[in-house]
């Protein structure tokens, strides 16, 4: 293609310059009432700014020179489709979630993603399934994803629609995209890409790659940010493959202006051709400008600077853009804040944004060597005059870049019923906003998340270093909250706990005993008549002391029962105590080691369950470990138990690492040759559980030889009807059981039988037909 024309840019002058007598809008009349402007701008430059028309054509339905620039544009990025935006990257991301994905969809995407995202995910009321991004603590910025975390995700949660990957981040972290694009696209699930601060990467070999050529659906490019376009002009790039075009046109036909600016387009156009034409020299050019002020700056004392040769590692940063300058500025006892305010007022140079540990600086096609020695002398001086006169600035802000967690969909949030608080009473509350500073735009939490301490300190010293705060309220101290005096069920009166959309499990509260929220979990144990003390985690039950006998029979006294030899046993979670209570009635149990990530489940539970932890600190047997229970699986020797029992909370939250093919092959390894697994295995009977339930047991087929199911029924759990899985490298549960053997024991229970031990295996035909579709 012919990329010296600018079918767009030629086209509109071709008819600003005829004598038109103009009767349409814009009002201005080709600019007669906008004197000052016209000497401004130029007379050219008004009456360029037109509204659709034949001559001119239409964004919403090109069919003439917009068609022709956006054919251009797509062959320029090595795309399908291109489509012009004149809202900026913030529609393109909506855009491609909403034509992606549809209501109650699961999508997956890190949660440093842009407020338009989250915006989208209200809009499109998508359930997000957030994953940890990598962190720099020393930089103190947010990196890339890894392809191990995206396929860890898709593994728990196979029920996901899309992926959308920031690529780059706003620092110029680029993940291993295509890989994540291979691994989404064998699954059928389409990739977005949020490449916002990339546009300039298809146009040199020294640049990271562009998403669009790596075969992503749909992508996202700011050409305003680095391109050289006219602010809030941007593209939407889009490949034919799971989703179509018809599709994305008429999800940005939904939302887009029909008044689009001409001059936004007309600077789409030429930018593409200058990109396509100059941008391999320019960037070289760039590129070997800005390494050698990186180089520069590394040598000026307190201060460091992040260089793409150094930098990648494989992990969150398996590229970098070598034209973002990130220069960490602590060093100097000042914090990236000031540092910004002090370029800004002192030396007239305006940087991109500020951390509290860093300063960065975007290059772009507009710098030459003279701009960018201007910022290297001016960050120089600065070393000169502060180096070794303040003490470092030591700033520890690692708690605010973990994931806030998440208790309700960002939607259900949104349209919640509200009420205004101040920020500082916030702690332990649902948002129902989003509060962020700009830019970047990354919200510090959204609707739907729990507000915590460190949040709201880190906000504040945000607020007190003169950022641009942004929230709901006009007075940046109050936040809106989730306003639980206006449900249906009171929370200090009644529990509840929604089983499905349309069912609700209430218990009438005598009392709301303790509530906490821990670092890894909602914490609250209530007291009722009629179930006694029971405590949740982020709302969901989990015992009981009227019915926790039944489940804490049926985990243990099932493998038991098979192999009354069994002596060493490895309990992962299970932090009420119950489990470990009823393994440790077993005299000859020599050891047993139970892992439990939170060890404020435990203590609590010591403290207002004693029922269920009666053993926890009191039997020499019992080892506590207070670490990830995957990883201490993945740690231990081969053969090192014979029974290994999963008493996990469901596949959300702390549990979900507990639930995936690496974790079950890791717990064959460490059992013995005679070894058994038991887990929980969630509920046959609302969808959503028996979804959980097949991916579960799918896997532990493929893992064991022999793997059974078995059913109890617990009152207080959705449904009742729940499921343990039985898995064994050599026990069948019903051939093998030694029921005269575990007689003699002369173990009482209040619920486990050995006849029921036979009978529980025989499950109901729509469970077995749904396990054997598993």
């Amino acid at each position: 293609m012919d990329h010296n024309k600018t079918p767009l840019l030629t086209g509109v002058i071709e008819y600003a310059q005829e004598n038109i007598t103009s009767f349409d809008v814009p009002g201005h009349k080709r600019g007669n009432s906008l004197e000052e402007l016209k000497e401004i701008w130029s007379e050219l430059a008004l009456k360029m700014d037109v509204n659709s028309s034949k001559r001119v054509d239409n964004l919403s339905h090109p069919t003439g020179i917009i068609h022709e620039a956006e054919i251009l544009l797509a062959d320029a990025f090595q795309a399908d489709h291109a489509y012009m935006l004149v809202n900026g990257s913030t529609s393109g991301v909506q855009y491609m979630v909403m034509s992606a994905i549809e209501h109650g969809d699961k999508i997956l995407l890190p949660r440093n993603v842009h407020k338009s995202a989250i915006n989208a995910l209200i809009l499109a009321g998508a359930k997000p399934v957030f994953i940890e991004p990598e962190i720099d603590e020393y930089y103190g910025i947010v990196n890339g994803v890894t392809v191990k975390s995206v396929l860890h995700a898709l593994d728990l949660h196979s029920d996901v629609k899309a992926v959308l990957i920031i690529n780059p981040t706003y620092f110029g972290a680029t993940s291993n995209l295509k890989e994540i694009i291979y691994q989404s696209h064998k699954r059928n699930i389409p990739v977005l890409v949020d490449q916002a601060h990339g546009a300039h990467f298809s146009f040199h070999p020294g640049l990271p790659p562009s998403a669009s050529i790596l075969g992503a659906d749909l992508v996202t490019l700011s050409l305003h940010k680095t391109g050289g376009a006219l602010t809030q002009a941007s593209v939407l790039l889009h490949n034919d493959r799971f989703i179509t075009k018809n599709k994305v046109r008429s999800t940005i036909n939904l939302f887009q202006t029909t008044s689009a600016s001409y001059l936004l387009m007309c600077s789409i156009d030429l930018a593409r051709k200058k990109l396509y034409l100059e941008g391999n020299d320019r960037f070289e050019t760039l590129l070997n400008l800005t390494k050698k002020a990186k180089k520069q700056i590394n040598k000026i004392k307190g201060l460091q600077c992040i260089c793409r040769d150094t930098y990648r590692n494989d992990q969150g940063v398996f590229d970098y853009d070598e034209l973002k300058i990130v220069v960490r500025v602590t060093d100097l006892g000042l914090s990236g804040f000031k540092v910004y305010d002090m370029l800004a007022e002192e030396y007239k140079i305006q940087v991109e944004l500020a951390e509290p540990n860093v300063i960065l600086a975007i290059v772009s096609l507009g710098d030459n060597e003279e701009t960018i020695t201007t910022l290297v002398n001016a960050l120089d001086d600065i070393s000169k005059r502060f180096f070794g006169k303040l003490p470092k600035k030591e700033i520890d802000f690692s708690a605010t870049l973990k994931n806030p967690k998440m208790v309700m969909t960002p939607r259900d949030a949104y349209y919640h019923s509200k009420k205004i608080i101040p920020i500082q009473e916030a702690s332990g509350l649902i948002s129902a906003e989003s509060i962020m500073i700009y830019p970047p735009g990354i919200p510090l939490c959204i609707p739907g998340e729990l507000i915590s301490d460190e949040l709201i300190e880190h906000y504040l010293y945000l607020k007190g270093e003169g950022t641009i705060t942004i929230s709901d309220d006009d007075d940046p101290n109050l936040i809106k909250v989730i306003d639980r005096d206006q449900e249906e069920n009171l929370m200090d009166l009644w529990y509840t706990e929604n089983h499905q959309d349309d069912t609700k499990f209430s218990i009438k509260v005598q009392e709301h005993i303790h509530s906490e929220k821990s670092e890894f979990q909602q914490i609250d144990f209530f007291r009722s008549k009629t179930f006694g003390t029971f405590f949740t985690l982020d709302g969901y039950m989990m015992v009981t002391e009227k019915d926790e006998f039944i489940y804490h029979d049926m985990i243990t006294h099932i493998p038991m029962a098979v192999n009354p030899s069994i002596k060493k046993v490895l309990i992962i979670g299970g932090g009420d105590g119950g489990t470990a209570r009823e393994v440790l009635r077993y005299p000859h149990i020599e050891k047993v080691d139970m892992v439990e990530i939170d060890e404020r489940v435990v203590r609590l539970c010591q403290q207002y369950l004693p029922l269920t932890a009666s053993k926890l600190d009191q039997d020499d047997r019992l080892k506590l470990h207070f670490e990830d229970g995957l990883k201490f699986v993945q740690e231990s020797a081969d053969g090192s138990y014979d029974l290994i029992l999963v008493d996990s909370t469901d596949p959300i939250g702390p549990g979900e690492g507990l639930f995936t093919v690496e974790f079950y092959n890791n717990c064959k390894r460490v059992l013995s040759d005679d070894g058994i697994l038991i887990n929980q295995h969630e509920s046959p009977y609302y969808a959503s559980y028996a979804h959980e339930m097949k991916r579960a047991h799918s896997k532990i087929k493929e893992t064991f030889p022999i793997a059974k199911v078995y059913q109890f029924h617990m009152p207080t759990y959705p449904s009742g009807h729940w499921l343990f899985g039985f898995a064994s490298k050599k026990y069948d549960p019903i051939k093998d059981i030694k029921a005269d053997e575990w007689h003699q024991l002369g173990i009482k229970t209040k619920y486990y039988n050995t006849d029921l031990h036979i009978g529980c295996f025989m499950l109901p035909t729509y469970v077995k037909n749904e396990l054997d579709n598993a």
